[in-house]
């Protein structure tokens, strides 16, 4: 076996942990709630001004943060009422309240525009307005939500509900297992990298605009910013149009899912923008995908030739599942040639022999050497009973489980989350076509024919049963998945996602607990749980490491009696390999949005959306992304896909909103402003960095002056000053 291993797995450091170790650490805990955006009901006072912002004036187009296209929409206000004539020049005469009326005294005028200046021009002393903050960092501690909680008996609430990444995964996975018609992990993967790369390409869209790098290359001609749509509700509604397409049949889950996520948001030109953009990405990358082979209908045909994949003789009306998968166009990787492993050990050979003793003795039914500790971690890790939702719904609560412990950004989870799927569904793609090419037989199919192998070391057993993998049927134990045991789909899985996890955080020694579903069904059945001979405290594991997780995972199929050792090891080593091409991208990816400008990004980059763009999309061997593979640089910090949000300085960029209607009156009057020049006097760097200081920063005047005059007309003349000094 170690002959056959060292051909092509090139580097393992170390054995996989004893089979014989004791049980592993572990914590009753409660199991951990499904998160679930809260709805919060807006209310005004009757005597209230019903259209100020009371709780931050300055933020005049309510979207959290004072900016400088709340100035503009001020002075883009004042333009429009000059234009058809009313009240006085540069004023706008009407009722009390408007949200253009920072002051509240029932005009707008450029006073109003220099209020929220000098707001901005302070910094970070109150930008954010306490009320509606919808980009604060999901791990940014305050009064309500201690940094330093990290107890996985109750998720934080301040680091998951407002993370849309955490939210719309969650619900993904209640999907995967509600969703009995397509419950395999190979439309599970492919879902689940369709789902991530909607909300990363989002984000990155959102955050960078025309220059931003994204995994795929869209139509969109965007030239919008963070300051006029909203990144949770373009990211929403990118996620709930994939998976609307993806899952017609949980449409009411997912309609009533996305009115819980949107209710914060008001109804509003800047939501309009943000839920179009989120529909479009989501369609484009459905369009994208839709003729990847997923849905190519491949008959299989078995043969009683020996060594070669058979029925399941304790099953055998359970159908064979993807023939075809191996064939789906993958996302990231070019093809599946380069990763496909060498074939199996001879059937003749020492190796194989010793492999197939191991798991007649190790994975039968009623096994006498295997312990209560391995019965449980192959239970644990199984995710094949129906309900369940397949590994995919186990992986993806890794994901999440790590994320909030490391205290991720919303950025860092789009880009965690995307890459991991990415890979994953990759390897999924690599795995099939392995298992249908090598088309090797089961353990079980093997054991009961081992006296015909032609192999003087193994011994034949008719009657062996694996314990087997849960299915949740009339049958307890022995039921064997229907596809070919080599290369294993659960360690290819394990290399992809802990592969992706060690070069995310550029280490491999984070510790963490996880909760099994399968361990909870058990939990509840002390009749299951006698049937294999376990008797459960919890659900709960512990790990020391990714390493070790990923070695307990793919392990744990031999436990069950339903894969050999080498399709485990070399699984798990397909799976890394996969992984690191795909970090490789990601990679490129970030260094281009974090505007790295050394002319060598690490590898090649995804799609480019400015104008220009190549258009090209719909190819599914790496025709609709740029570049070329290259090495990961793992820094030891968590990847961000997306850099710091960037003031927008051109008026163009948002001048249209969906509907063709102006943002911005682009007229050019006395009192319109130039948005370059605007954007000089706003900037971060022009600031007067003493922010307890009352004059306004940039314009060098005191508000307390403009403000001690009676007269309208001198207040306006001062104004009009300041505007000319300062290129307004």
């Amino acid at each position: 076996m170690a002959r056959f291993l060292s051909r092509w797995v090139r580097r393992r450091n170390s054995d996989p942990q004893s089979d014989q170790s004791s049980g592993k650490n572990r914590k009753r805990i409660l199991t951990r709630r499904r998160l679930r955006p809260e709805t919060l009901e807006a209310r005004q006072l009757l005597a209230a001004n019903i259209f100020h912002n009371e709780a931050m004036p300055e933020d005049v187009n309510e979207d959290g943060i004072v900016t400088a296209v709340d100035a503009l929409t001020i002075i883009n206000q004042i333009n429009q009422a000059d234009n058809i004539g009313e009240g006085e020049p540069g004023s706008q005469e009407r009722g009390r309240g408007r949200l253009t009326d920072v002051n509240n005294d029932g005009r707008d005028s450029a006073l109003d525009a220099l209020m929220v200046i000098n707001r901005f021009n302070r910094g970070d002393d109150g930008l954010r307005n306490p009320v509606v903050d919808r980009d604060a960092s999901p791990d940014e501690p305050n009064e309500d939500s201690p940094a330093d909680s990290t107890d996985n008996d109750e998720l934080p609430a301040a680091e998951t509900d407002s993370d849309v990444v955490l939210q719309w995964n969650d619900l993904f996975g209640e999907i995967l297992a509600s969703s009995v018609e397509d419950q395999n992990p190979g439309y599970a993967s492919r879902s689940m990298a369709m789902l991530n790369v909607a909300i990363f390409d989002s984000v990155n869209l959102v955050t960078d605009g025309a220059d931003a790098d994204t995994f795929y290359d869209y139509s969109i001609d965007f030239r919008g910013s963070s300051d006029n749509v909203a990144t949770e509700v373009v990211a929403s509604q990118a996620a709930y149009t994939v998976l609307s397409g993806l899952y017609p049949d949980q449409q009411e889950t997912l309609d009533s899912f996305l009115a819980s996520s949107l209710a914060n948001f008001r109804s509003g030109d800047s939501t309009s923008r943000s839920i179009a953009l989120g529909t479009e990405i989501g369609n484009e990358i459905l369009a994208i995908r839709a003729d990847d082979g997923f849905d190519e209908l491949v008959q299989y045909t078995y043969t009683d030739e020996v060594g070669w994949f058979q029925a399941d003789p304790l099953n055998p009306d359970v159908p064979v599942w993807g023939p075809g998968w191996g064939e789906v166009g993958t996302f990231a990787i070019s093809s599946t040639d380069e990763y496909l492993p060498e074939t199996t050990p001879a059937l003749t050979s020492e190796e194989y022999a010793a492999s197939y003793n191991e798991v007649k003795e190790l994975g039968a039914a009623d096994s006498a050497v295997r312990t209560e500790d391995q019965t449980e971690a192959g239970v644990f890790w199984a995710y094949d009973r129906e309900g369940l939702g397949t590994p995919l719904a186990l992986y993806n609560d890794v994901l999440a489980t790590i994320a909030v412990q490391q205290g991720n950004t919303l950025e860092e989870n789009a880009a965690l989350f995307a890459q991991a799927s990415v890979a994953m569904a990759d390897a999924a793609v690599v795995a099939w076509d392995t298992k249908f090419s090598e088309e090797f037989w089961r353990p079980v199919t093997a054991i009961q024919s081992g006296d015909i192998d032609g192999n003087p070391l193994t011994e034949g057993d008719a009657e062996w049963t694996a314990l087997g993998a849960p299915d949740g049927g009339e049958d307890e134990i022995g039921f064997t998945p229907q596809f070919p045991t080599y290369i294993s789909g659960h360690a290819t899985f394990g290399g992809a996602l802990f592969g992706t996890l060690q070069h995310f955080y550029g280490t491999d020694d984070i510790s963490f607990e996880l909760t099994s579903r399968e361990l909870e069904v058990l939990l509840e059945d002390p009749e299951l749980q006698e049937a294999y001979g376990i008797s459960l405290d919890d659900a709960t594991r512990t790990f020391s490491s990714f390493s070790d997780a990923m070695a307990e995972n793919g392990r744990s199929r031999v436990y069950l009696g339903i894969h050999f050792d080498f399709d485990d090891l070399v699984g798990q080593a397909v799976g890394q390999t996969v992984a690191a091409t795909v970090a490789s991208e990601f990679a490129a990816l970030t260094d281009a949005n974090s505007g790295n400008d050394n002319g060598d990004t690490g590898g090649g980059g995804f799609a480019d959306n400015s104008p220009a763009g190549n258009g090209n999309r719909g190819n599914n061997d790496g025709g609709d992304r740029r570049g070329n593979e290259g090495d990961s640089n793992d820094s030891g910090s968590p990847r961000s896909a997306t850099s710091s949000l960037a003031l927008a300085t051109n008026l163009l960029d948002f001048t249209f909103d969906d509907s063709d209607q102006p943002l911005f009156d682009q007229s050019r009057t006395t009192n319109d402003v130039d948005a370059n020049a605007f954007a000089e006097i706003t900037s971060p760097s022009n600031r007067e960095p003493d922010v307890r200081r009352p004059e306004l920063d940039s314009a060098g005047v005191r508000l307390d002056e403009l403000t001690s005059s009676d007269s309208l007309d001198e207040r306006l003349a001062m104004i009009d000053s300041i505007f000319a000094e300062n290129r307004f």
